[in-house]
């Protein structure tokens, strides 16, 4: 079962187009893909930001992936609005540096919000009386 929303930031607008959730998966990965979701947990770690050769080194312990592989896929989470990125320059030249649009509460918060909203809207008041009985 899918379904899709956008998250929201106050100051920023559309942080995230979440296109999809699949209920059937757990974690981060019933809304990215599993190397989406190893980078994002990546950049959640701590408060700085990180170069590509960074998450590589988070990811490449979990999956096996080359490192292109890495920095095509957060350009690509880049242009999809999942990720923001500075410039630096540093030796050899310029070097992006990524950080999560959202942080992990953002995304939960938005991510519940859009769906009872959406459970309110299509199901009326009995969905949300069963969320507010089971949960």
């Amino acid at each position: 079962m899918y379904a899709g929303f956008c998250i929201y930031n106050g100051q920023r607008g559309v942080v995230m187009d979440v296109s999809k959730i699949n209920f059937d998966k757990k974690g981060l990965n019933s809304i990215v893909g599993g190397l989406e979701a190893d980078i994002l947990e990546c950049l959640w770690l701590g408060d700085s930001k990180r170069t590509c050769r960074q998450v590589y080194d988070f990811v490449k312990k979990r999956n096996k992936v080359a490192y292109t592989t890495v920095t095509v896929t957060m350009d690509r989470m880049f242009s999809r609005n999942l990720l923001e990125r500075e410039i630096e320059k540093g030796k050899g030249g310029l070097k992006y540096i990524y950080g999560a649009k959202v942080t992990k509460e953002e995304l939960a918060n938005g991510i519940s919000k859009k769906f009872v909203n959406f459970l309110k809207a299509t199901f009326g008041e009995p969905s949300i009386a069963y969320l507010k009985k089971n949960i």
